[in-house]
């Protein structure tokens, strides 16, 4: 019988809500990349005045893409002005079809075209050419009417095409350096729709953005092991003797598979809670409906404490609607944290 676990003791000041030291070492590195990046964008003069190309069914199809795909950072996306929500529509329309080429194509060739395709996609976003899809002109317009850094773009169809390539990763940083990369890169527009461009804002998207890979790798973890793969870093199954073998045949719960879920859990817990104590309080008040992404993934996070860290329990397949409530009060305080409880 597991020993029952707690992230609860995540919340001390003086230990785990803090950043781990590699994190900070990460963040410090590119703080010079950051200030670059800082200096080129605010070297545009406010966006000219644009005529939309997007028609009203091409937001209504991104907005309902999204809505059915990524329920979560829809509901992150209602706390926005209409404007940005439908600019967050649109690039995370085209995250769903990224993150959709691995589950429709049968082949690499076919992959690496679709791949390409989106390459083009996003050079034409930035001329007076798009694509002519409802999803390319939404996008467009979103990069004319707030200056949408082609970065960010880029970085998110790399990033995908770069893990389909090597599915698996070796050690819990590489997937903390691709959630930085992969995840954070859909919070980054949302900051620049909002019109903010600051490094602490910055800094906590890539801290949210490590904490939604790993919400994601563990959250898809039964369906994967139930296809004969798992997503799991190799260096946390080896360090806590996991079977997959044995996962494979037959796909449940395990004393060793929890006990790595919970390693891989604190993590993502700890960059939440440092996030929300160190950074946020920083961050223009602006900034918050972009860092609200953190909520969903808090909230799942506990979830998964509630039964024991078991990623095979039907619970945690059901949609609770008090994640809208938690956005709701997020929005409020200004925080996904209860301050009160990391000063005792």
């Amino acid at each position: 019988m597991l020993v029952r676990r707690s992230i609860a003791t995540l919340r001390s000041r003086n230990a785990t809500c803090l950043l781990s030291s590699q994190a900070q070492s990460q963040i410090a590195s590119c703080k010079s990349t950051t200030l670059r990046y800082l200096s080129v964008s605010r070297a545009f003069s406010s966006p000219a005045i644009h005529t939309p190309v997007s028609k009203p069914s091409d937001i209504e199809y991104c907005r309902r893409l999204v809505q059915q795909h990524d329920l979560d950072n829809y509901l992150v996306s209602l706390f926005s002005s209409r404007p940005v929500r439908e600019a967050v529509w649109g690039i995370r329309a085209m995250n769903v079809e990224l993150v959709r080429i691995s589950e429709i194509t049968t082949s690499t060739t076919a992959a690496q075209m679709r791949f390409a395709y989106w390459h083009d996609t996003i050079k034409r976003l930035y001329s007076d050419d798009p694509m002519q899809t409802p999803i390319s002109r939404c996008v467009h317009d979103a990069v004319r009417r707030y200056s949408i850094s082609k970065t960010w773009l880029r970085r998110l169809v790399s990033e995908r095409e770069r893990a389909l390539d090597s599915p698996t990763f070796e050690t819990v940083a590489d997937v903390e350096r691709y959630g930085e990369r992969a995840y954070a890169c859909l919070i980054h527009p949302h900051l620049e729709a909002l019109g903010v461009r600051d490094m602490h804002a910055d800094n906590a998207a890539r801290a949210i953005g490590v904490a939604m890979a790993i919400v994601n790798f563990t959250r898809s973890a039964p369906l994967l092991l139930a296809q004969g793969r798992c997503d799991l870093p190799k260096d946390l199954i080896a360090k806590h003797q996991v079977d997959l073998d044995s996962l494979y045949r037959n796909p449940q719960s395990t004393v060793e598979l929890q006990s790595a879920v919970y390693e891989f859990a604190t993590k993502a817990y700890t960059r939440l809670c440092g996030a929300a104590e160190i950074y946020v309080p920083s961050a223009p008040r602006a900034a918050f409906p972009a860092l609200m992404a953190a909520v969903p993934a808090k909230e799942w996070l506990e979830r998964l404490e509630s039964v024991d860290f078991d990623v095979f329990d039907r619970r945690l397949q059901q949609r609770k609607m008090r994640v809208l409530w938690r956005l709701w009060r997020a929005s409020r305080r200004g925080t996904w944290i209860d301050v009160s409880n990391l000063s005792k």
